[in-house]
Protein backbone atom coordinates (compact mmCIF):
# COMPACT_ATOMS: atom_id res chain seq x y z
CA UNK A 1 0.00 0.00 0.00
CA UNK A 2 1.31 3.44 -0.91
CA UNK A 3 2.28 5.91 1.81
CA UNK A 4 -0.46 8.38 0.79
CA UNK A 5 -3.09 5.68 1.03
CA UNK A 6 -1.81 4.60 4.45
CA UNK A 7 -1.90 8.19 5.67
CA UNK A 8 -5.46 8.66 4.41
CA UNK A 9 -6.58 5.48 6.15
CA UNK A 10 -4.96 6.66 9.36
CA UNK A 11 -6.54 10.10 8.99
CA UNK A 12 -10.01 8.60 8.48
CA UNK A 13 -9.54 6.33 11.48
CA UNK A 14 -8.53 9.32 13.62
CA UNK A 15 -11.61 11.28 12.55
CA UNK A 16 -13.89 8.32 13.29
CA UNK A 17 -12.42 8.14 16.77
CA UNK A 18 -12.89 11.87 17.40
CA UNK A 19 -16.48 11.84 16.16
CA UNK A 20 -17.50 9.31 18.79
CA UNK A 21 -17.70 12.07 21.40
CA UNK A 22 -19.54 15.40 21.24
CA UNK A 23 -16.72 16.85 23.36
CA UNK A 24 -14.34 16.73 20.39
CA UNK A 25 -16.92 18.42 18.16
CA UNK A 26 -16.91 21.41 20.52
CA UNK A 27 -13.15 21.36 21.01
CA UNK A 28 -12.24 21.11 17.33
CA UNK A 29 -14.80 23.76 16.36
CA UNK A 30 -13.04 26.07 18.81
CA UNK A 31 -9.60 25.39 17.33
CA UNK A 32 -10.94 25.84 13.82
CA UNK A 33 -12.08 29.35 14.80
CA UNK A 34 -8.67 30.00 16.34
CA UNK A 35 -7.06 29.00 13.06
CA UNK A 36 -9.37 31.36 11.16
CA UNK A 37 -8.30 34.24 13.41
CA UNK A 38 -4.58 33.46 13.80
CA UNK A 39 -3.87 32.04 10.37
CA UNK A 40 -2.09 29.04 11.90
CA UNK A 41 -2.57 26.26 14.46
CA UNK A 42 -2.40 27.71 17.96
CA UNK A 43 -4.22 29.47 20.78
CA UNK A 44 -6.39 28.31 23.66
CA UNK A 45 -9.98 27.05 23.60
CA UNK A 46 -12.26 27.43 26.62
CA UNK A 47 -15.18 25.01 26.91
CA UNK A 48 -18.11 25.69 29.24
CA UNK A 49 -20.97 23.57 30.56
CA UNK A 50 -19.54 20.22 29.51
CA UNK A 51 -21.32 17.09 30.66
CA UNK A 52 -19.57 14.58 32.94
CA UNK A 53 -19.20 12.18 30.02
CA UNK A 54 -17.64 14.89 27.83
CA UNK A 55 -15.16 15.79 30.59
CA UNK A 56 -14.17 12.15 30.93
CA UNK A 57 -13.66 11.78 27.16
CA UNK A 58 -11.44 14.86 26.97
CA UNK A 59 -9.62 13.95 30.19
CA UNK A 60 -8.82 10.51 28.84
CA UNK A 61 -7.41 11.95 25.62
CA UNK A 62 -5.39 14.66 27.38
CA UNK A 63 -4.39 12.45 30.33
CA UNK A 64 -5.81 15.03 32.76
CA UNK A 65 -8.52 15.04 35.44
CA UNK A 66 -11.17 17.50 34.21
CA UNK A 67 -14.10 16.41 36.38
CA UNK A 68 -13.64 19.12 39.02
CA UNK A 69 -13.20 22.06 36.62
CA UNK A 70 -16.10 24.41 35.75
CA UNK A 71 -14.44 25.77 32.62
CA UNK A 72 -12.02 23.59 30.68
CA UNK A 73 -9.08 25.44 29.08
CA UNK A 74 -7.12 23.52 26.46
CA UNK A 75 -4.08 24.88 24.62
CA UNK A 76 -2.80 23.95 21.18
CA UNK A 77 0.42 22.61 22.72
CA UNK A 78 -1.61 20.30 24.99
CA UNK A 79 -3.41 18.99 21.91
CA UNK A 80 -0.11 18.33 20.14
CA UNK A 81 1.29 16.50 23.17
CA UNK A 82 -1.84 14.36 23.48
CA UNK A 83 -1.77 13.48 19.77
CA UNK A 84 1.91 12.51 19.96
CA UNK A 85 1.06 9.82 22.51
CA UNK A 86 -1.38 8.04 20.19
CA UNK A 87 -1.05 5.91 17.09
CA UNK A 88 -2.04 9.05 15.14
CA UNK A 89 1.18 10.85 16.10
CA UNK A 90 2.38 11.31 12.52
CA UNK A 91 -0.71 13.36 11.64
CA UNK A 92 -0.98 17.16 11.89
CA UNK A 93 -3.90 18.87 13.57
CA UNK A 94 -4.50 21.06 10.50
CA UNK A 95 -5.18 18.04 8.27
CA UNK A 96 -7.30 16.44 10.99
CA UNK A 97 -9.46 19.58 11.20
CA UNK A 98 -9.93 19.66 7.43
CA UNK A 99 -10.92 15.99 7.31
CA UNK A 100 -13.16 16.28 10.38
CA UNK A 101 -15.19 19.21 9.01
CA UNK A 102 -14.91 18.20 5.35
CA UNK A 103 -13.60 21.54 4.10
CA UNK A 104 -10.27 23.38 3.78
CA UNK A 105 -9.08 25.62 6.59
CA UNK A 106 -9.48 29.24 5.54
CA UNK A 107 -8.42 32.24 7.58
CA UNK A 108 -10.86 35.07 8.16
CA UNK A 109 -8.61 37.35 6.13
CA UNK A 110 -8.58 34.97 3.16
CA UNK A 111 -12.30 34.34 3.54
CA UNK A 112 -13.02 38.08 3.51
CA UNK A 113 -10.80 38.58 0.46
CA UNK A 114 -12.61 35.80 -1.41
CA UNK A 115 -16.01 37.23 -0.49
CA UNK A 116 -14.96 40.72 -1.59
CA UNK A 117 -13.75 39.35 -4.91
CA UNK A 118 -17.04 37.52 -5.36
CA UNK A 119 -18.95 40.71 -4.51
CA UNK A 120 -16.91 42.78 -6.97
CA UNK A 121 -17.64 40.30 -9.75
CA UNK A 122 -21.35 40.36 -8.85
CA UNK A 123 -21.70 44.13 -9.12
CA UNK A 124 -19.42 44.46 -12.16
CA UNK A 125 -21.77 42.14 -14.00
CA UNK A 126 -24.72 44.42 -13.21
CA UNK A 127 -22.76 47.57 -14.07
CA UNK A 128 -21.73 46.10 -17.43
CA UNK A 129 -25.40 46.09 -18.46
CA UNK A 130 -25.60 49.87 -17.94
CA UNK A 131 -22.18 50.90 -19.19
CA UNK A 132 -21.82 54.55 -20.26
CA UNK A 133 -25.29 55.50 -18.99
CA UNK A 134 -26.36 57.98 -16.34
CA UNK A 135 -27.97 55.20 -14.35
CA UNK A 136 -24.78 53.14 -14.47
CA UNK A 137 -22.75 56.15 -13.37
CA UNK A 138 -25.08 56.67 -10.42
CA UNK A 139 -24.78 53.04 -9.31
CA UNK A 140 -20.99 53.15 -9.67
CA UNK A 141 -20.93 56.24 -7.46
CA UNK A 142 -23.14 54.57 -4.84
CA UNK A 143 -20.89 51.50 -4.70
CA UNK A 144 -17.55 53.33 -4.63
CA UNK A 145 -18.50 56.30 -2.44
CA UNK A 146 -20.97 54.44 -0.21
CA UNK A 147 -23.59 57.05 -1.13
CA UNK A 148 -27.32 56.96 -0.36
CA UNK A 149 -28.61 53.48 -1.14
CA UNK A 150 -25.34 51.63 -0.43
CA UNK A 151 -26.34 50.23 2.97
CA UNK A 152 -29.68 49.10 1.55
CA UNK A 153 -27.97 47.27 -1.33
CA UNK A 154 -25.39 45.60 0.94
CA UNK A 155 -28.05 44.44 3.38
CA UNK A 156 -29.97 42.69 0.60
CA UNK A 157 -26.75 41.34 -0.93
CA UNK A 158 -25.97 39.57 2.34
CA UNK A 159 -29.50 38.16 2.54
CA UNK A 160 -30.02 36.96 -1.05
CA UNK A 161 -27.69 38.04 -3.90
CA UNK A 162 -29.78 36.43 -6.65
CA UNK A 163 -32.97 38.17 -5.54
CA UNK A 164 -31.05 41.42 -5.16
CA UNK A 165 -29.83 41.23 -8.76
CA UNK A 166 -33.36 40.75 -10.06
CA UNK A 167 -34.72 43.66 -8.03
CA UNK A 168 -31.80 45.96 -8.83
CA UNK A 169 -32.27 45.37 -12.55
CA UNK A 170 -35.93 46.37 -12.20
CA UNK A 171 -34.94 49.58 -10.39
CA UNK A 172 -32.23 50.46 -12.90
CA UNK A 173 -34.59 49.87 -15.83
CA UNK A 174 -37.17 52.04 -14.06
CA UNK A 175 -34.59 54.80 -13.60
CA UNK A 176 -33.80 54.65 -17.31
CA UNK A 177 -37.47 54.60 -18.28
CA UNK A 178 -38.72 57.64 -16.36
CA UNK A 179 -40.94 59.94 -18.46
CA UNK A 180 -38.98 62.72 -20.15
CA UNK A 181 -41.09 65.63 -18.89
CA UNK A 182 -38.65 68.14 -20.36
CA UNK A 183 -39.39 66.65 -23.81
CA UNK A 184 -43.14 66.94 -23.43
CA UNK A 185 -43.91 63.42 -22.22
CA UNK A 186 -46.84 63.17 -19.81
CA UNK A 187 -46.44 62.02 -16.24
CA UNK A 188 -47.43 58.45 -15.47
CA UNK A 189 -49.27 56.95 -12.53
CA UNK A 190 -46.88 54.95 -10.37
CA UNK A 191 -48.90 51.72 -10.62
CA UNK A 192 -49.00 51.96 -14.42
CA UNK A 193 -45.29 52.77 -14.62
CA UNK A 194 -44.43 49.86 -12.29
CA UNK A 195 -46.50 47.44 -14.37
CA UNK A 196 -44.77 48.58 -17.57
CA UNK A 197 -41.30 48.06 -16.09
CA UNK A 198 -41.78 44.94 -13.97
CA UNK A 199 -45.19 43.49 -14.79
CA UNK A 200 -46.24 44.17 -11.19
CA UNK A 201 -48.21 47.37 -10.42
CA UNK A 202 -47.18 47.10 -6.75
CA UNK A 203 -43.44 46.75 -7.40
CA UNK A 204 -42.67 50.23 -6.07
CA UNK A 205 -45.15 50.29 -3.21
CA UNK A 206 -44.10 52.21 -0.09
CA UNK A 207 -41.35 50.57 1.94
CA UNK A 208 -40.31 47.96 -0.61
CA UNK A 209 -36.67 47.58 -1.59
CA UNK A 210 -37.43 48.85 -5.09
CA UNK A 211 -39.21 51.92 -3.74
CA UNK A 212 -36.32 52.77 -1.39
CA UNK A 213 -33.60 52.29 -4.00
CA UNK A 214 -35.49 54.17 -6.71
CA UNK A 215 -35.99 57.07 -4.30
CA UNK A 216 -32.23 57.11 -3.63
CA UNK A 217 -31.75 57.55 -7.38
CA UNK A 218 -34.48 60.20 -7.60
CA UNK A 219 -32.87 62.25 -4.82
CA UNK A 220 -29.67 62.36 -6.87
CA UNK A 221 -31.49 63.01 -10.15
CA UNK A 222 -33.75 65.81 -8.91
CA UNK A 223 -31.57 67.29 -6.16
CA UNK A 224 -34.77 67.74 -4.15
CA UNK A 225 -34.15 68.25 -0.43
CA UNK A 226 -36.72 67.56 2.27
CA UNK A 227 -37.84 70.79 3.91
CA UNK A 228 -37.88 71.03 7.70
CA UNK A 229 -41.20 69.83 9.08
CA UNK A 230 -42.35 68.42 5.74
CA UNK A 231 -44.10 65.06 6.20
CA UNK A 232 -42.07 62.18 4.81
CA UNK A 233 -45.04 60.99 2.75
CA UNK A 234 -45.32 64.35 0.96
CA UNK A 235 -41.58 64.43 0.30
CA UNK A 236 -41.78 60.99 -1.33
CA UNK A 237 -44.67 62.12 -3.53
CA UNK A 238 -42.80 65.21 -4.66
CA UNK A 239 -39.67 63.17 -5.46
CA UNK A 240 -41.68 60.92 -7.74
CA UNK A 241 -43.60 63.86 -9.22
CA UNK A 242 -40.44 65.78 -10.13
CA UNK A 243 -39.25 62.63 -11.93
CA UNK A 244 -42.48 62.32 -13.94
CA UNK A 245 -44.35 59.84 -11.74
CA UNK A 246 -47.63 60.55 -9.96
CA UNK A 247 -47.61 58.54 -6.76
CA UNK A 248 -51.04 59.52 -5.44
CA UNK A 249 -53.38 61.23 -7.86
CA UNK A 250 -57.00 61.47 -6.76
CA UNK A 251 -56.50 61.70 -2.99
CA UNK A 252 -53.89 64.45 -3.40
CA UNK A 253 -55.79 67.65 -4.04
CA UNK A 254 -55.92 71.32 -3.11
CA UNK A 255 -58.86 73.60 -2.29
CA UNK A 256 -58.78 76.92 -4.18
CA UNK A 257 -60.94 79.93 -4.90
CA UNK A 258 -60.59 82.59 -7.60
CA UNK A 259 -57.85 80.73 -9.47
CA UNK A 260 -57.54 80.61 -13.28
CA UNK A 261 -55.36 78.32 -15.37
CA UNK A 262 -54.17 77.70 -18.94
CA UNK A 263 -52.75 74.70 -20.79
CA UNK A 264 -49.48 74.61 -22.75
CA UNK A 265 -51.27 76.08 -25.78
CA UNK A 266 -52.56 79.05 -23.82
CA UNK A 267 -56.16 77.81 -23.75
CA UNK A 268 -58.04 78.68 -20.57
CA UNK A 269 -59.32 75.85 -18.37
CA UNK A 270 -63.09 76.12 -18.79
CA UNK A 271 -63.84 74.41 -15.48
CA UNK A 272 -61.77 76.91 -13.50
CA UNK A 273 -63.33 79.74 -15.50
CA UNK A 274 -66.75 78.51 -14.48
CA UNK A 275 -65.93 78.29 -10.78
CA UNK A 276 -64.39 81.77 -10.87
CA UNK A 277 -67.44 83.13 -12.65
CA UNK A 278 -69.80 81.49 -10.15
CA UNK A 279 -67.53 82.53 -7.26
CA UNK A 280 -67.31 79.04 -5.83
CA UNK A 281 -64.34 77.15 -4.36
CA UNK A 282 -63.14 73.96 -6.08
CA UNK A 283 -60.85 71.05 -5.25
CA UNK A 284 -58.17 70.44 -7.87
CA UNK A 285 -56.50 67.02 -8.11
CA UNK A 286 -52.77 66.68 -8.59
CA UNK A 287 -53.36 65.60 -12.18
CA UNK A 288 -55.44 68.69 -12.96
CA UNK A 289 -52.81 70.98 -11.44
CA UNK A 290 -50.03 69.13 -13.26
CA UNK A 291 -51.75 69.51 -16.63
CA UNK A 292 -51.91 73.30 -16.31
CA UNK A 293 -49.04 75.21 -17.86
CA UNK A 294 -49.72 78.44 -15.97
CA UNK A 295 -51.93 79.54 -13.09
CA UNK A 296 -52.87 83.02 -11.82
CA UNK A 297 -54.91 84.75 -9.14
CA UNK A 298 -57.60 87.24 -10.06
CA UNK A 299 -55.55 90.36 -9.23
CA UNK A 300 -52.00 88.96 -9.21
CA UNK A 301 -52.33 88.23 -5.49
CA UNK A 302 -53.29 85.01 -3.73
CA UNK A 303 -53.76 84.37 -0.01
CA UNK A 304 -52.79 80.99 1.43
CA UNK A 305 -54.34 80.04 4.76
CA UNK A 306 -53.79 77.00 6.93
CA UNK A 307 -57.34 76.23 8.05
CA UNK A 308 -60.52 75.41 6.04
CA UNK A 309 -62.77 77.48 8.35
CA UNK A 310 -60.61 80.57 7.83
CA UNK A 311 -60.61 79.90 4.08
CA UNK A 312 -64.42 79.81 4.01
CA UNK A 313 -64.81 83.03 6.00
CA UNK A 314 -62.31 84.95 3.87
CA UNK A 315 -63.90 83.71 0.64
CA UNK A 316 -67.27 85.05 1.83
CA UNK A 317 -65.72 88.29 3.05
CA UNK A 318 -63.60 88.96 -0.07
CA UNK A 319 -65.29 87.22 -3.03
CA UNK A 320 -63.20 89.15 -5.56
CA UNK A 321 -59.88 87.81 -4.19
CA UNK A 322 -57.98 84.53 -4.67
CA UNK A 323 -57.39 81.98 -1.91
CA UNK A 324 -55.64 78.64 -1.38
CA UNK A 325 -56.31 76.36 1.59
CA UNK A 326 -53.36 74.45 3.05
CA UNK A 327 -55.70 72.31 5.16
CA UNK A 328 -53.37 71.96 8.14
CA UNK A 329 -50.36 70.60 6.26
CA UNK A 330 -49.42 71.48 2.69
CA UNK A 331 -49.46 68.48 0.35
CA UNK A 332 -47.87 67.93 -3.05
CA UNK A 333 -50.85 69.23 -5.02
CA UNK A 334 -50.64 72.48 -3.03
CA UNK A 335 -46.92 72.89 -3.63
CA UNK A 336 -47.21 72.20 -7.37
CA UNK A 337 -50.08 74.71 -7.61
CA UNK A 338 -48.03 77.34 -5.76
CA UNK A 339 -44.95 76.62 -7.90
CA UNK A 340 -46.96 77.64 -10.95
CA UNK A 341 -49.01 80.36 -9.26
CA UNK A 342 -45.91 82.18 -8.02
CA UNK A 343 -44.79 82.80 -11.62
CA UNK A 344 -47.67 85.26 -12.09
CA UNK A 345 -48.97 86.05 -8.64
CA UNK A 346 -47.71 87.47 -5.33
CA UNK A 347 -48.30 85.00 -2.50
CA UNK A 348 -49.35 85.78 1.08
CA UNK A 349 -49.32 83.09 3.77
CA UNK A 350 -51.10 83.13 7.13
CA UNK A 351 -51.30 80.21 9.55
CA UNK A 352 -51.54 79.28 13.21
CA UNK A 353 -49.07 80.71 15.70
CA UNK A 354 -47.73 77.34 16.81
CA UNK A 355 -44.52 75.40 16.02
CA UNK A 356 -46.06 73.61 13.05
CA UNK A 357 -47.55 76.81 11.63
CA UNK A 358 -44.22 78.61 11.86
CA UNK A 359 -42.45 75.72 10.14
CA UNK A 360 -44.93 75.84 7.25
CA UNK A 361 -44.42 79.59 6.93
CA UNK A 362 -40.64 79.16 6.96
CA UNK A 363 -40.71 76.38 4.35
CA UNK A 364 -42.83 78.52 2.04
CA UNK A 365 -40.50 81.49 2.52
CA UNK A 366 -37.51 79.30 1.73
CA UNK A 367 -39.17 77.96 -1.38
CA UNK A 368 -40.55 81.21 -2.82
CA UNK A 369 -38.28 83.81 -1.21
CA UNK A 370 -39.26 87.41 -2.01
CA UNK A 371 -42.29 86.26 -4.02
CA UNK A 372 -44.04 85.25 -0.78
CA UNK A 373 -45.05 87.50 2.10
CA UNK A 374 -45.42 86.03 5.60
CA UNK A 375 -48.74 87.67 6.36
CA UNK A 376 -49.76 88.95 9.82
CA UNK A 377 -47.20 87.07 11.91
CA UNK A 378 -46.56 89.51 14.74
CA UNK A 379 -46.05 89.56 18.50
CA UNK A 380 -48.97 91.93 19.18
CA UNK A 381 -51.47 89.51 17.68
CA UNK A 382 -49.93 86.64 19.61
CA UNK A 383 -50.26 88.44 22.94
CA UNK A 384 -53.87 89.30 22.15
CA UNK A 385 -55.07 85.96 20.78
CA UNK A 386 -53.03 83.14 22.32
CA UNK A 387 -54.98 80.31 23.94
CA UNK A 388 -54.60 78.95 27.49
CA UNK A 389 -53.56 75.49 26.33
CA UNK A 390 -49.93 74.71 27.25
CA UNK A 391 -47.88 73.25 24.40
CA UNK A 392 -45.92 70.05 25.04
CA UNK A 393 -42.14 70.24 25.10
CA UNK A 394 -41.92 67.89 22.12
CA UNK A 395 -43.80 70.46 20.04
CA UNK A 396 -41.89 73.44 21.43
CA UNK A 397 -38.64 71.71 20.46
CA UNK A 398 -39.61 72.19 16.80
CA UNK A 399 -39.15 75.94 17.26
CA UNK A 400 -35.38 75.37 17.37
CA UNK A 401 -35.57 74.86 13.60
CA UNK A 402 -37.00 78.34 13.00
CA UNK A 403 -34.44 80.84 11.71
CA UNK A 404 -36.26 83.06 9.16
CA UNK A 405 -35.92 86.66 10.32
CA UNK A 406 -39.64 87.51 10.09
CA UNK A 407 -40.50 84.72 12.54
CA UNK A 408 -37.80 85.06 15.21
CA UNK A 409 -39.63 87.42 17.59
CA UNK A 410 -42.80 85.35 17.44
CA UNK A 411 -40.75 82.18 17.95
CA UNK A 412 -39.27 83.57 21.18
CA UNK A 413 -42.71 84.60 22.45
CA UNK A 414 -44.12 81.12 21.89
CA UNK A 415 -41.10 79.51 23.58
CA UNK A 416 -41.54 81.80 26.57
CA UNK A 417 -45.34 81.59 26.92
CA UNK A 418 -45.60 77.96 25.74
CA UNK A 419 -48.99 78.66 24.20
CA UNK A 420 -50.41 78.77 20.67
CA UNK A 421 -52.72 81.21 18.89
CA UNK A 422 -55.04 79.86 16.23
CA UNK A 423 -56.29 81.44 13.02
CA UNK A 424 -59.94 80.96 13.84
CA UNK A 425 -59.75 83.49 16.71
CA UNK A 426 -57.74 85.99 14.64
CA UNK A 427 -60.26 86.28 11.82
CA UNK A 428 -61.21 89.89 12.54
CA UNK A 429 -57.60 90.91 11.98
CA UNK A 430 -57.37 89.53 8.45
CA UNK A 431 -58.06 92.64 6.40
CA UNK A 432 -57.37 92.74 2.66
CA UNK A 433 -57.43 96.08 0.86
Amino acid sequence: MKEDEKRNLLLNECVRYLKKSSAFQKLLAGFREKYRSLGHWGGTVVLKELSREERMDLGGFLAKDLLKKDDVRITASQMEKALSGTRFAELEWEEILEQYFGRPLITKKADLAAKNTQKDVFFKEILSLFENTGVGGWLQSVLTRHADGYSLIMQHYREDPLQLKKEMLDVLRAAEGLPAIEKGQRRKLLAVFAAEITGNPHAFDDGTFKDKLLRAFLKKKTGLQKMSGMPEAEYKKELYYQAGIIKDELSNDVLVYGICGWDDQGISHEGLEGFCRRREPVRLTLQTVGNLKSIAGTDQRAYIVENPAVFSVLVDRYPEKSFVCGNGQLNLATYILLDKLVETTKLYYAGDYDPEGLLIAQNLKQRYEEKLIIWNYNVEWYQRYHSDVILKETRLKKLDKIYVQELLKLKECIKREKKAAYQEVMLQGYVID
